[in-house]
């Protein structure tokens, strides 16, 4: 979609029309699920947080400045809401372009392992690795996330959730060693 029709989409939801709101969520609606499903395992939960998403999207519109893309700008909210999400419904504490991203995981790993891993990983498809980043426990798999596929600084990080930064730190060291180890054990069997 071209920087015109994005811009006439804005404004059209700015002043609540439900055409323009509905081809905002028509073109952002899968690119936000997947943020979504990187912080919750559950598909229907995951569906809920994309309409609460999209509900807040709609509701602050209107100070969206241009700053930074709208995509950017909406992913931020869809991560503060799996977030909100997380905290209101664990018992325990949480400590809280995609491709492009992803690499740089192997790109770090390829730095820590040996090569046996590096190849391991890099013919591994995405969607795999995803699945592996989600089976780990949930203050290193959110780490990790917003680390190393969102691209939040271990600043941004400490801010957002509430933890020193070292802890941030420590989390995503922790995070890739225990990736490293599950993706290991299970691609060996295979």
């Amino acid at each position: 979609m071209d920087k015109s029709k994005i811009y006439e989409i804005i404004e059209g939801c700015k002043k609540n029309d439900r055409n323009c709101q509905k081809l905002l969520f028509e073109f952002y609606s899968k690119k936000m699920m997947g943020v979504c499903q990187r912080y919750c395992n559950n598909s229907e939960i995951a569906r809920d947080l994309v309409h609460d998403g999209f509900i807040k999207v709609f509701t602050k519109i209107s100070s969206f400045k241009g700053d930074s893309s709208l995509e950017t700008w909406m992913t931020r909210i869809f991560i503060n809401t799996c977030l909100s999400h997380l905290k209101k419904t664990e018992n325990r504490q949480v400590f809280m372009d995609i491709d492009e991203n992803i690499h740089s995981i192997k790109d770090d790993n390829e730095n820590k392992d040996e090569n046996e891993f590096a190849v391991m990983i890099k013919n591994m498809p995405v969607s795999k690795i995803f699945d592996y980043i989600n089976s780990l426990p949930e203050k290193y798999k959110i780490i990790l996330n917003m680390y190393s596929v969102d691209g939040f600084s271990h600043k941004q990080i400490s801010e957002t959730l509430g933890i020193q930064i070292g802890s941030s730190k420590s989390r995503l060291s922790r995070a890739r060693t225990m990736l490293i180890d599950k993706i290991k054990h299970n691609e060996s069997k295979n």
